[in-house]
């Protein structure tokens, strides 16, 4: 056997070998709705502890779920804007004038959400 034969040997058993360990890894699970949401309402400084977390993570995950991933980052930064303008005008959250102002404001900037 010459060397070239061994080494394509040697790269064939490689190749086959870790063909049949990837075929037995276990599948990655595709990442939620939930997660995808929550990711985005962190990457525009809503936080957990924020008055906004909720209402950013139903409305975000809706346009994941829905596959409009652009309308989702809008919809983040949409509840900060409507976040500040509520805390702007003495709302206190936690009440439902805030809530009520921040479905308004959300609303009012062009987002309908359903």
């Amino acid at each position: 056997m010459t060397n070239s034969r061994m080494h394509a040997a040697i790269a064939l058993c490689s190749v086959l070998i870790l063909s049949a360990f990837v075929a037995f890894l276990p599948p990655v699970p595709p990442v939620s709705a939930q997660s995808h949401a929550q990711r985005i309402c962190r990457e525009q400084g809503i936080t957990p502890r924020s008055e906004v977390y909720k209402y950013c993570l139903l409305h975000v995950g809706r346009a994941v779920e829905r596959g409009e991933p652009m309308l989702a980052r809008e919809v983040a930064r949409f509840t900060v804007d409507a976040h500040e303008a509520c805390r702007l005008n003495g709302l206190e959250p936690q009440t439902p004038d805030f809530r009520a102002c921040i479905d308004r404001e959300t609303q009012s900037l062009g987002i309908w959400l359903r």
